[in-house]
Order: C-alpha cells, then structure tokens, then sequence
C-alpha cells in the first residue's frame, strides 16, 4: 500500500503543466524560486505551491543561499521517466 500511496503522489504532482515545466527546467541545475517566475508567467505565490508540491512528492529539494533559497532535482532520473512517460503516450496515440 505504501508503494501505491507514493505513486498517486507523484501522479498528482505531475498533474499540472506548470510543475512538469518546473522539473524540466531543473534539468539543467539547480535554480532559485524567483526564476521561475517569469518563465512559467505565474504569481510567486503559486510558484511557490507548485514548489511545494514538487517538494512533498519528493521530486524536488531546497537549500537556503543566504535570502534565496535554491531548487533542485532530487533524483536527475526523474527527466528520463517523464521522457519515457510522454513516449507512452505517443505510441497509444499512433495506434489510434
């Protein structure tokens, strides 16, 4: 049951265009909060909840850089199974 309650976590994370897009953009390294901004066009406010998230579904971590605090993968592999899960779904759409 544990293995199962992780996964709909990480389902439900991946749940929104902005927090796959926040995973790609950690691809190239680390960042901090407030370049997310203007690249996902939100509200620091609900960049910050789509961090969040990312956070407690253990895709993502923090560190503190004095005032800023730094964004990163917790895992790199994460990228090649989102890759894979997108190639999923082009295959079922070419069958049809």
């Amino acid at each position: 049951m544990l293995v199962t309650s992780r996964v709909v976590k990480i389902g439900k994370a991946l749940a929104h265009p902005a927090r796959v897009r926040i995973l790609v953009m950690l691809k190239e390294g680390e960042l901090c909060g407030c370049e997310f901004t203007p690249s996902l066009c939100l509200d620091p406010s609900v960049v910050s909840r789509h961090l969040s998230t990312l956070a407690q579904a253990g895709l993502i971590e923090s560190r503190r850089d004095g005032a800023r605090v730094m964004w990163s993968l917790c895992d790199p592999a994460v990228i090649g199974h989102l890759e894979r899960l997108a190639a999923l779904t082009q295959e079922k759409e070419a069958v049809r």
